[in-house]
């Protein structure tokens, strides 16, 4: 084919438009818009001729690139070529309505074509702005005659036959192809017996891809030394795709399309290709991903293709290759509901992919997926309403089911009421339940606030000093730390809270700096004075106190008086400072 080369000068120029000034009592305000009008050249081309046969042709061009101007008119300037002077131009006119792409005139001359006479032809188009036209090419009637051949979808190394006049067509006339991604290459033919057909075998290369069209023409060198191209044959590649390498596969994994014609990258094909998945097309370029796919179910496939023309169903079925239940683990044996249970082994990648696809399951009891970045391999699900027991977790997806090996035991938090119900200030309490070991829980009431960790099934907590006499508590956990969310258990519970009571205080003299020990109970808050002097503790619990005797205690014998909130009690006995 021969190709033709054009150079265009591209130019913008702006139009600078003043907006209209407005008469406003403020003034007036005057603003520059920049319109730029495209004044480039419209980019064509001539291209090929076909079908020259009495007195009809098929002229060819291209419009690469209209500049928005209204098209007046296109088509075809034709001249016969003399010896003496060119005769004059032919204007072959196809109207106004012209779009950018190939274009196609067949074109009647007013008498037959001899034999012999040489033609020049160029495309034109004209716009307001000028009037284009493309570099001739030329066309001689030198008897071959060719039914040009339009076919679709012809798979590589079939054999063509183009039909038409080869009387006169010499043993140095080749015959060309090329493709969009195949550059001009030269091949073989055969013309038949009777001259009345052009064979040649479709060529096998690894530029065709399914859709693109092939273009073959013969290369003739007339009388004067130009060079025509003459067409022969527009086809389709027709693609074939082979069947899979293996036929197990990950859900995550890509199920890769190789064969003749079939294209490496993601771009589409020319022309629509379907992979067939159980009967379903699903068009594809180089790789079919199966969780892509709506509405695809089950854990076996049959594969094959559809290119256009052929339905081809391959052999053996692929499978996905399951997920096992003995992979998956769990990050704690023992969990609340509600909570956040975290699972290991599940590997969402590689065999989900689209985690809302699944439905998951405790036991019979349904579960939902928390998504959590945060946790690596270990996948969350959030726990609700499933009452006491010991599950197998499981969930199914659209292509398989699975169920855990191991197993999780649910707990809905349930505690017991503590034997005594009264305490002093700083006196735990302890209370059973089925609490969950090295779980932290949360004690709540008026101005409580305690976080007790679980040991041996049960926690155990004091309540803050400042809380006398009766008070109500609740017990949970916090079930989502990032949420805020926590878990009261319904049960509520009436506590009773003693101030402290003083049993025993020795020894009752001493030296200024001498340790003096109280015994009682509630004694981990209280103040104290002797003799009026503020005494410094140096050991404190509920049960004793110890304090140094002041320095600045009178000498003599003075009283140890307690506070502790409204409570002050003086001992019943004096200390004696020596």
């Amino acid at each position: 084919m021969r190709k033709t080369r054009s150079i265009h000068i591209v130019a913008f120029f702006f139009l600078w438009l003043p907006i209209g000034c407005f008469s406003i009592l403020v003034g007036c305000k005057k603003k520059e818009v920049v319109v730029p009008v495209d004044y480039s050249p419209v980019q064509l081309e001539t291209t090929t001729f076909s079908n020259l046969e009495d007195k009809t042709v098929t002229l060819n061009g291209n419009i690469a690139r209209l500049n928005g101007m209204p098209v007046e008119d296109y088509g075809f300037l034709i001249q016969k070529i003399t010896t003496a002077n060119d005769e004059k131009e032919i204007v072959a006119s196809m109207g106004s309505k012209a779009t950018v792409g190939d274009i196609t005139l067949k074109y009647q001359h007013s008498s037959n074509f001899e034999l012999g006479d040489r033609y020049r032809y160029s495309f034109y188009v004209k716009t307001k702005n000028g009037f284009y036209r493309g570099k001739p090419n030329t066309f001689e009637v030198d008897g071959i005659k060719i039914n040009l051949l339009e076919d679709k979808l012809v798979p590589n190394n079939n054999k063509v036959t183009v039909t038409g006049d080869f009387q006169f067509l010499s043993e140095n006339i080749k015959l060309y192809y090329q493709s969009q991604y195949q550059s001009e290459q030269v091949m073989p033919y055969q013309i038949g017996s009777d001259r009345k057909s052009l064979n040649f075998i479709f060529p096998k290369s690894d530029n065709f891809y399914h859709g693109n069209q092939v273009s073959f023409f013969l290369r003739v060198n007339d009388k004067s030394g130009y060079t025509n191209s003459r067409a022969v044959a527009n086809i389709q590649v027709l693609g074939v795709a082979n069947p899979p390498e293996k036929t197990k596969f990950y859900l995550n994994e890509p199920i890769p399309i190789r064969g003749a014609a079939i294209k490496w990258d993601r771009m589409p094909m020319s022309a629509p290709f379907y992979m067939l998945i159980n009967g379903k097309k699903v068009e594809c370029y180089h790789q079919v991903n199966l969780y892509d796919i709506e509405s695809l179910k089950g854990g076996k496939f049959q594969l094959g293709y559809h290119n256009g023309k052929d339905s081809v169903v391959f052999k053996d079925s692929i499978e996905l290759i399951k997920p096992l239940g003995s992979n998956i683990h769990f990050a704690k044996k023992v969990i609340h509901s509600p909570s956040l249970m975290m699972v290991d082994g599940i590997d969402m990648y590689t065999y989900l992919m689209k985690p809302e696809k699944a439905t998951y399951f405790l036991g019979k009891h349904g579960i939902a997926h928390y998504f959590d970045s945060s946790n690596g391999s270990l996948e969350t699900f959030t726990v609700r309403d499933v009452p006491d027991g010991i599950y197998n977790f499981g969930y199914n997806s659209p292509y398989y089911s699975v169920s855990s090996v191991e197993q999780v035991e649910v707990r809905n938090l349930k505690w017991n009421t503590p034997a005594d119900l009264t305490r002093f200030v700083g006196e735990p309490f302890t209370i059973t339940g089925n609490f969950i070991d090295g779980h932290a829980y949360s004690v709540i009431g008026n101005g409580i606030y305690e976080f007790p960790v679980a040991q041996d099934g049960k926690i155990q907590f004091s309540l803050p000093g400042y809380i006398i006499g009766s008070t109500e508590i609740q017990i949970g956990y916090s079930v989502n730390y990032n949420f805020n969310e926590n878990y009261y258990a319904p049960k509520k519970q009436q506590l009773y809270i003693n101030n402290f009571e003083v049993n025993n205080i020795s020894p009752l003299k001493g030296y200024p700096g001498d340790i003096v020990t109280i015994k009682g109970r509630g004694l981990s808050q209280i103040e104290l004075t002797l003799g009026g002097a503020y005494a410094t503790s140096i050991f404190r619990s509920s049960e004793e106190l110890r304090f140094m005797v002041p320095a600045f205690a009178p000498r003599g014998k003075g009283e140890i008086i307690m506070t502790m909130h409204n409570k002050t009690t003086k001992y019943k006995d004096l200390f004696e400072v020596q």
